[in-house]
C-alpha cells in the first residue's frame, strides 16, 4: 500500500475549465474524479501553464456567451481554490522547458502546453506515484512514446 502522500496527480488545464465553467457531459466526470482523488489522500500539481490556459478559455466563454459575467467571476473563484492546493513543480518551472521541449518534438506546436504537463509528472515520478488526469486523448500516444513511465488518466467524455 502506498504511503500518505505519496501519490500525486498532475491536473490537465481541460479538467480545471470542465469544473469551473461547469461544462455539460464534462463538469461531472472532472469533479467526481477529482473528488476520488480527495478521498484517496492524493495530491495535486500543475505546471503553471495552467493558470493562463484555464484563465484563455474562460475568457472566451464569456466573450461568446457562454458564461455569463457572474458565472466567469465564480469560475475564476473556483480555479483560484483548486489552483491554491495545487504543488509546484519541485525544482522549479525552469526544469520542465528542456525535457517539455524534447517530449513536443515530433508534434505540432499545439502541443507545446501539453508537454510541459508530461515533463511534471514525468519529473514527479522520481519520488511519487505519479498520474495525469485529463480529457484529451493525444496525451496517450505523446506520453507513451516520449515519456513512457507517466500514467495518463483519461477521462469520458
Amino acid at each position: 500500500m502506498s504511503q500518505p502522500n505519496s501519490n500525486v496527480v498532475v491536473i490537465d488545464a481541460n479538467v480545471m475549465i470542465a469544473i469551473c465553467a461547469k461544462e455539460q457531459g464534462k463538469q461531472i466526470t472532472a469533479k467526481n474524479a477529482i473528488e476520488d482523488y480527495v478521498v484517496k489522500g492524493w495530491m495535486f500539481s500543475a505546471p503553471n501553464v495552467i493558470v493562463a490556459e484555464v484563465m484563455y478559455i474562460l475568457c472566451l466563454k464569456l466573450q461568446d456567451g457562454s458564461l455569463t459575467s457572474a458565472l466567469y467571476e465564480k469560475a475564476i473563484e473556483n480555479f483560484y481554490d483548486y489552483a491554491i492546493n495545487f504543488l509546484p513543480p519541485p525544482t522549479g518551472e525552469a526544469s520542465l522547458i528542456k525535457r517539455a521541449r524534447e517530449i513536443r518534438q515530433g508534434y505540432g506546436c499545439s502541443r507545446s502546453s501539453d508537454s510541459l504537463y508530461i515533463a511534471l509528472a514525468e519529473e514527479l515520478t522520481a519520488s511519487y506515484h505519479v498520474e495525469l488526469l485529463t480529457f484529451d486523448t493525444g496525451f496517450i500516444n505523446q506520453a507513451a512514446k516520449n515519456a513512457p513511465t507517466v500514467k495518463i488518466n483519461l477521462l469520458p467524455v
